[in-house]
């Protein structure tokens, strides 16, 4: 089995065990409070993506499938691309979308990549590339809808959308390095943990239990449009069991 292969097993199973024991404000996947500085929202971009829990096991996901460095950075690639488009459009259309349904699709993306990785590689990773991108589109979606929740000023919004999307990449190249440097301690001590059926297998089986506790937990709002309120984000995902 290849190296990136093998690293990108424990990646999935040792961010899903870390996921569980993570606490509310990241399960949440929510944005800290209002700060005032272009800076403050670059540390505020970065803070939210290394908590963001949906984020990380899909990053991992997409490493563990990818199977080498080059395409797993071309599939990271335009994941980014499609959140910072959306992040940026959406916030300064103030465009709002329901965050506990992002979030939903999200966790199924999970499930998406789990299974694609059953099934084994695909011969054609065009379809794959492009579901990357629209998985990205979404997540970005519902980021900013959060970034808005916060209160963003009229005078110097733009900047300071950019900077927290500066933040986001930042964080996410963090963690994608994280997990190589975690991959290959942990692959070296824990060879059983090697066979990236069970990493996929646990990617389908977390992407399933966090939509399914996300429809519940919503009490039915999960379609509805939120207002511009950080507390509605946050009341929403309240009643998870662990929390």
């Amino acid at each position: 089995m290849p190296a990136a292969a093998r690293r990108g097993a424990i990646i999935a199973a040792t961010l899903v065990a870390a996921v569980l024991v993570l606490p509310q404000p990241a399960w949440a996947h929510s944005v800290g409070g209002p700060t005032d500085t272009v800076g403050g929202f670059v540390w505020l971009g970065n803070t939210h993506m290394l908590a963001g829990w949906d984020h990380l096991l899909f990053v991992g996901g997409i490493l563990l499938l990818a199977g080498e460095i080059r395409r797993a950075a071309k599939l990271i690639s335009l994941f980014a691309l499609g959140h910072s488009i959306t992040l940026f459009t959406a916030t300064v259309a103030d465009w709002q979308v329901t965050p506990v349904l992002v979030d939903m699709i999200v966790a199924l993306s999970l499930v998406f990549v789990g299974v694609v990785g059953l099934r084994g590689r695909p011969k054609d990773w065009t379809w794959f590339a492009a579901t990357v991108l629209a998985f990205g589109l979404m997540h970005g979606l519902g980021l900013a809808t959060r970034l808005q929740a916060i209160g963003l000023p009229s005078d110097g919004m733009i900047p300071r959308v950019l900077a927290f999307n500066i933040g986001v990449e930042i964080g996410q190249l963090i963690a994608v390095l994280g997990m190589f440097m975690l991959g290959d301690v942990l692959s070296h001590y824990i060879p059983r943990l090697r066979d990236p059926r069970l990493a996929h297998g646990t990617l389908v089986a977390a992407g399933v239990v966090a939509a399914s506790v996300l429809a519940l937990a919503s009490g039915g709002h999960a379609l509805r449009p939120i207002q511009a309120d950080a507390t509605a984000v946050h009341s929403w995902l309240s009643p998870w069991p662990w929390s």
